[in-house]
C-alpha cells in the first residue's frame, strides 16, 4: 500500500524535531507492515485550532483528489496532528474516505477503513477539542497570576527589555540551568530616547508618515512605519499603565483566521508601575488631545475603498507593495511612507489598470495555449506498458503469497508460527497490492494531459471582461489575484513631457506649471490622456497558470487525463 506521512508541531515553543519523531514512528510502522511511504506533508509550527490555516495539510487534502490519487492512506502518528477541533476532523475523514483514501493514526490505532473505528474517531476528536479548551483556560490562569506579580505577560513592547527571575529555591532544569518563575520588565534607555523624540515630534505638528521617514533616516535599518507610530503613539505603558484581560481572540468559524475581541470593561486588570515610565503625564495628554481631535475631525469618513489591484504591484526595487498614494495614484508604499526605498515612481490608478485588463484580455488565449502544449509535451507517450522486470516481480510476489497461504489452509501450522506466518503473508499482499496500483497509475499517466476549450467562448468571455472588472471591484480583484501572480514594476528610461497647454518641455510636470493655466494636475491628465507619465514604467505582469485553468471554467473550459498540476512554463 501507498502511504503518505503528515507531521505537524504546534507551536515555535515545540522542537522542531517533534516531526521527526512523527516521521520516524510512522516510518517504523510501514516497515513492519510491508508499506511504501510514497509522499510526505508537513506544517511548521502551526496550530491545529483550524483546518483552513494547515497549508500543509491542505495540500494533502488537493493531492488527494488527483486522477489517480497518489496514495492509498495518509498516515499520522495520533489523530491529533490531523486536528483538535471536532468538526473538521469529521470532515477530512469523510473526504478522503470518499475518495477511498484512508486515515491510519498509529498511536491511537485508528483505521477509517475499519468501520467499527467510526466511534473512536469521534470519541478521540472529542478527546483532543476538550484539551485544546482546557489548555487556553490553564494558559489564561497562569498569566493572570503572573500578570499580579508584576512579571510581564506578553511579547517584547518597544522601549523595554525583559530580564528572567529565577526560583528562589534554587531549582534548575534536566540540563542543570536555572529554572526563571518569570520575566521582569526595565527600561531600555537607548530605545526610550527614541521614543520620547518620536513624542516630542508629535506634539510640536508632526504627522506619523514625517515622523517615520525622519526616524528612518535618523535610525536605519528599523523600518518605522506610521502605523507602528500610531500603535506607540496609543501605548500606555509608556505612561507606566500596564493592562490585562482587555482582549481575547476567538477562531472565525469560517475563516479559521483569529479574531480580537473586545472583553467587558468590568474584566480588564490594571497595574501601574512608576519605574517603567518614559513618558512625562503633560506630554502624554498633548498626543492624546491632539489624536482625539482628529478622530473627531474625520469621524464621518467613509471605510477604506477597495482597489482593483490591489496587492498585486510589486517594486523591483525592495520588492515590497504598491499601494494607493493622494486616491488617484499608485505608489511603492516603503517609499512614501517610510522612505526606506529609493523608487519614487507614481502611476496613475486608471492607467495601469486598463494596461493590467488590456494585456490580461490580449494575452489569455496565448497564455492558455501554451500551457496545453507544454502539458502535453510534458506526458509519456501513450501506449507504454509496465517493465517486463515488474511484472515478473508481481508474479514472484503472488507465488510466494499463494505458497505460503496454501500451508496455513493445510493445518499443519499453530500458536506462534501461525502467527508470523500470516504476518509474512499479509506483508507480501501488502506489496502485491502496492504494485498493482502503482501499474495501474503508470498506465493511466501514459494517456496525455488534454485541455478542451472553444477558443469562441473564451473570445466572448474576454470581450465582457474589462466592463466586468471595473461594475464589481471585488470580483474584479478576488479574479485577478486568482489569474495573476504578480505585476512587477520595473524602472524604464526618463523622458521629456511636454506641456499639453503651451507646449513647453520640461523634466517633470508640475503641479505648480499646471496652476498657471488654471488646471490641477489631475485635470491635466484627465483632458489629455496622451500626456503619460513623467517616467516611463516597464510593467512585467506573471500570470497563474494553475489561476487561468480555475478560473476558466466558466467557459466551458476542461482537463482530463492524469493528475496535471501546472507549473509556470515559463510564462
Amino acid at each position: 500500500m501507498r502511504i503518505a506521512f503528515y507531521g505537524r508541531y504546534s507551536s515555535d515553543n515545540q522542537r522542531e524535531t517533534s516531526i521527526e519523531d512523527q516521521r520516524r514512528i510512522v516510518t517504523r510502522w510501514a516497515e513492519q507492515h510491508g508499506h511504501t511511504l510514497v509522499t510526505e506533508f508537513t506544517d511548521y509550527a502551526t496550530s491545529a485550532a483550524s483546518l483552513k490555516i494547515l497549508n500543509g495539510l491542505q495540500q494533502a487534502l488537493h493531492a488527494a483528489t488527483g486522477t489517480p490519487a497518489p496514495f492509498d492512506a495518509l498516515v499520522i502518528d495520533q489523530l491529533s496532528r490531523l486536528s483538535r477541533d471536532i468538526g473538521d476532523t469529521d470532515a477530512i475523514v469523510k473526504q478522503l474516505k470518499f475518495l477511498d483514501i484512508r486515515i491510519i493514526a498509529v498511536q491511537d490505532g485508528i483505521d477509517t477503513a475499519q468501520e467499527t473505528t467510526k466511534i473512536s474517531v469521534t470519541v478521540k476528536s472529542l478527546v483532543n477539542e476538550i484539551f485544546l479548551d482546557d489548555l487556553r483556560k490553564t494558559t489564561k490562569r497562569g498569566l493572570d497570576g503572573q500578570f499580579l506579580k508584576g512579571f510581564s505577560t506578553g511579547g517584547r513592547t518597544y522601549g523595554y527589555r525583559s530580564e528572567p527571575v529565577y526560583d528562589p529555591a534554587g531549582r534548575i532544569d534536566a540540563h542543570g540551568h536555572a529554572i526563571p518563575i518569570g520575566y521582569r520588565l526595565f527600561i531600555d534607555e537607548a530605545e526610550a530616547a527614541i521614543l520620547r523624540d518620536l513624542f516630542r515630534r508629535f506634539t510640536e505638528g508632526m504627522c506619523e508618515k514625517s515622523i517615520a521617514k525622519d526616524l528612518n533616516r535618523t535610525y536605519p535599518g528599523q523600518n518605522w512605519r506610521p502605523n507602528t507610530i500610531y500603535m506607540m503613539l496609543r501605548n500606555c505603558k509608556y505612561v507606566g499603565r500596564f493592562s490585562f484581560n482587555r482582549r481575547e481572540w476567538r477562531k472565525h468559524p469560517t475563516t479559521g483566521r483569529r479574531v480580537c475581541r473586545w472583553r467587558p470593561k468590568e474584566q480588564w486588570e490594571e497595574q501601574v508601575f512608576e519605574d517603567l515610565r518614559i513618558i512625562d503625564d503633560d506630554t502624554w495628554e498633548k498626543v492624546q488631545t491632539r489624536l482625539s481631535t482628529r478622530q473627531h475631525l474625520f469621524a464621518g469618513r467613509k471605510s477604506r475603498t477597495t482597489h482593483l489591484l490591489s496587492g498585486l504591484l510589486i517594486c523591483h526595487r525592495c520588492g515590497g507593495r504598491y499601494s494607493i498614494i493622494g486616491q488617484t495614484y499608485y505608489g511603492c508604499r516603503n517609499h512614501f511612507e517610510s522612505d526606506t526605498c529609493s523608487n519614487d515612481i507614481r502611476i496613475r490608478r486608471e492607467a495601469i489598470e486598463n494596461l493590467v485588463i488590456s494585456s490580461l484580455t490580449r494575452n489569455l488565449l496565448g497564455w492558455l495555449e501554451t500551457i496545453r502544449t507544454a502539458a502535453t509535451r510534458r506526458c509519456k507517450p501513450a501506449g507504454s506498458d509496465a517493465g517486463t522486470h515488474d511484472k515478473q516481480r508481481l508474479k514472484t510476489l503472488r507465488q510466494q503469497a499463494d505458497a505460503i497461504m496454501a500451508v496455513v489452509r493445510s493445518g499443519r501450522l499453530t500458536g506462534r508460527a501461525l502467527e508470523e506466518t500470516l504476518t509474512t503473508y499479509q506483508q507480501l499482499w501488502n506489496q502485491v497490492e502496492t504494485m498493482e496500483k502503482e501499474t495501474r497509475a503508470a498506465t493511466h499517466q501514459d494517456r496525455p494531459v488534454e485541455i478542451h476549450y472553444d477558443p469562441a467562448v473564451v473570445q466572448e468571455f474576454l470581450a465582457h471582461l474589462p466592463e466586468t472588472l471595473h461594475t464589481d471591484v471585488r470580483l474584479g480583484r478576488e479574479f485577478l489575484q486568482e489569474t495573476l501572480q504578480h505585476v512587477r514594476i520595473e524602472d524604464g528610461e526618463r523622458r521629456q513631457t511636454r506641456c499639453p497647454v503651451c507646449g513647453e518641455e520640461q523634466g517633470k510636470l508640475s503641479p505648480q506649471h499646471m496652476q498657471t493655466h488654471g488646471l490641477t494636475l489631475d485635470q491635466a491628465y484627465r483632458g489629455f490622456p496622451g500626456l503619460g507619465f513623467t517616467k516611463k514604467a516597464r510593467l512585467i505582469i506573471q500570470p497563474s497558470p494553475s489561476g487561468i485553468l480555475n478560473t476558466l471554467k466558466v467557459c466551458g473550459l476542461k482537463v482530463a487525463g492524469a493528475g496535471f498540476e501546472p507549473a509556470t512554463f515559463g510564462l
